[in-house]
């Protein structure tokens, strides 16, 4: 779709047309941006360039009203028509200050423009926002000839939705028809393989399709204030930058964000004079290394300061390229998982060869921080976090102040939002509304750490059990091979399980979902099924071999044994009954014992003729 702004030109879109909608190019007075030329394209990069443009050193806008955005509105149009804190202004307190007279969402984005030397800080929430911005500019400083041309996606984005792929064998698009809802906090629970881990995949191509990463991100782990200012002289073709430029570098303000610093011009200044050119600085602190010279009023890298900014571009740079793994994470609790792994903690690290202590942010709160920037650009993507072995770590303690930030209504951008003050760093956190925690569960895994109560109840429970339906479906000629129905196998061992234990530690369909042929359901069940049927029972062989209904006792041996040929009569007296029955286990079979060993699973009762 597309939407042509001009001088004057009454302003007729309002947020439900933009709503959710991707900006996919647009030009001013013939300068065209796109995702292919400009970093970090979004919504904001409209106004951002529409000030660039129209800016100049005698005429800095203060604020944009509603008078600018609408030149020819009645005088009684009400303010409440623009959503939020439209405008230009001298502070981020400015910004708040209006957002809360204007009772708009708490979930303004504040942004800074600079030009000139001057910092300018502006408000947007959705691309309705920052059209409004671009609008007032162009009215305020275009000229008659002057438009700006905005191209963006016809259909919303749909979002909270999934669907099942009918064939396992080839990709199937979402149908419309077959969307459901998903919760934003779900655990999928079941007994071992009832395909938990591979409904994960299911949950990530519909959450995240046709999303992608196209921009380019650092890697910023274990990086020093001095090799964050390489990478923002390499964005910047090494061009000779004062401090204030360094600063206001978007590769810098990204690292900054990583760091907790009082005074970050202040720690780039220092660094940038500690490893500077004796010629430079007159400065005691100065180390010797000669990686900056001073060229009039700003700072430039030696010959040095190139080499070494080349060899740390090269390690820090990550390309994301078009794939989803930009919007997703995968980790796996077990117990010795804690909360510093999860969002904050202190840990060591050697900096230019002193040992330093500060605090790491851990792999959700990153995350969180990575969807929050993708709603502040006004993109609203889908973030999927999967958490396998949900129940295997400490709950409580590693999830920490999430257990009530997690709730949907709680979450940044609801109505009820709610922010925590961390305790080692100190910030505030929160967690996205575009943010999906998914775990999985394994029911028999009931001797490691529950689910804490609280946190049960916010999650929603999906429920896998086996079904030997999709055996019927995918495995052999209708479930069978060579003759022997594995669905029907699974459903007597299923049902006998459950007689003797309870449903949750059934076995799953996935045990048979790869076998093609009998020599693959023979170590199907001697190397997954049997073992794990003694991690259930505790050995008791006799239960175990009621289950496999082993009559012909191929894996499960009887054995009679006297105690009177093993311990002298005196001492065997009393102690032990004459004869006890024994039960030993056959690592393996030969095939044709398997197949009689299958052929016996199922109980086939005879029919009287009458």
């Amino acid at each position: 779709m597309e939407l042509i702004l001009k001088k004057n030109k009454p302003l007729i879109e309002n947020y439900e047309d933009l709503k959710n909608r991707k900006l996919l190019q647009f030009t001013i007075n013939g300068n065209e941006f796109s995702a292919e030329n400009t970093k970090r394209f979004s919504w904001k990069r409209l106004s951002e360039e529409a000030a660039l443009q129209y800016w100049t050193e005698e005429v800095t806008p203060s604020l944009i009203t509603i008078k600018d955005v609408y030149p020819n509105a009645s005088e009684k149009k009400p303010e409440s028509e623009i959503k939020n804190a439209i405008g230009f202004y001298e502070s981020r307190e400015d910004i708040k200050n209006e957002t809360k007279r204007r009772h708009s969402t708490p979930r303004i984005n504040i942004r800074e423009i600079e030009k000139f030397g001057e910092i300018i800080c502006y408000g947007s929430f959705a691309g309705i926002d920052d059209v409004m911005l671009a609008q007032g500019l162009l009215n305020l400083y275009g000229s008659p000839s002057d438009e700006i041309i905005i191209q963006y996606s016809e259909q919303q984005k749909n979002r909270h939705k999934r669907t099942h792929p009918k064939d396992n064998s080839q990709k199937v698009e979402p149908n419309q028809e077959d969307f459901q809802i998903i919760g934003l906090n779900t655990i999928l629970y079941g007994p071992p393989g009832t395909g938990k881990t591979y409904e994960v995949k299911t949950y990530k191509d519909t959450l995240l399709l046709n999303q992608s990463a196209s921009e380019r991100l650092y890697n910023f782990e274990g990086l020093s204030w001095r090799e964050a200012i390489y990478l923002a002289y390499k964005e910047r073709n090494f061009e000779a930058l004062s401090v204030k430029e360094i600063e206001n570098t978007e590769v810098v303000r990204a690292y900054a964000k990583t760091k907790k610093s009082k005074s970050i011009y202040g720690t780039l200044s220092t660094t940038v004079i500690e490893h500077a050119t004796e010629d430079s600085t007159t400065s005691t602190y100065r180390n010797g290394r000669d990686l900056f010279e001073r060229i009039k009023d700003r700072w430039a890298l030696t010959e040095a300061g190139k080499i070494e900014a080349e060899e740390v571009f090269s390690n820090a740079k990550e390309e994301i390229g078009q794939k989803k793994d930009y919007y997703y994470q995968f980790v796996t609790f077990h117990q010795s998982y804690g909360y510093e792994d999860f969002i904050e903690g202190i840990r060591a690290e050697t900096v230019d060869g002193s040992i330093q202590y500060e605090v790491k942010k851990g792999v959700f709160r990153n995350f969180c921080e990575r969807a929050e920037e993708d709603l502040e650009n006004g993109t609203d993507n889908n973030f999927l976090f999967v958490i396998d072995e949900i129940n295997r770590g400490n709950i409580s303690k590693i999830f920490g102040e999430l257990i009530t930030l997690i709730e949907p209504e709680k979450r940044i951008g609801a109505a009820e939002e709610i922010k925590v003050t961390l305790p080692y760093s100190g910030d505030q956190f929160g967690i996205p509304k575009n943010v999906y925690i998914l775990g999985t569960m394994n029911t028999a895994d009931r001797s490691l750490a529950m689910m804490d109560t609280a946190l049960r109840r916010r999650f929603d429970f999906v429920e896998m059990m086996p079904n030997s339906g999709l055996i019927r479906k995918e495995v052999g000629d209708s479930g069978s091979i060579e003759g022997f129905n594995l669905a029907d196998i699974l459903d007597a061992l299923n049902e006998r399980i459950e007689y003797l234990y309870d449903r949750e530690h059934t076995l799953g369909h996935a045990f048979f979902m790869n076998n093609n042929t009998l020599a693959d359901v023979k170590r199907t069940f001697e190397n997954k099924i049997i073992p794990l049927l003694q991690e259930y029972f505790y050995d008791d062989f006799r239960k175990i071999r009621a289950i496999l209904n082993d009559k012909n006792g191929i894996y499960i041996v009887e054995k009679e044994i006297s105690p009177n040929k093993l311990f002298d009569n005196k001492l065997a007296d009393g102690f032990f009954s004459n004869n006890e029955n024994k039960y030993a286990l056959k690592a393996t079979a030969s095939d044709e014992d398997f197949k009689k060993f299958l052929s016996g699973v199922l109980i086939h009762k005879e029919v009287n003729e009458l």
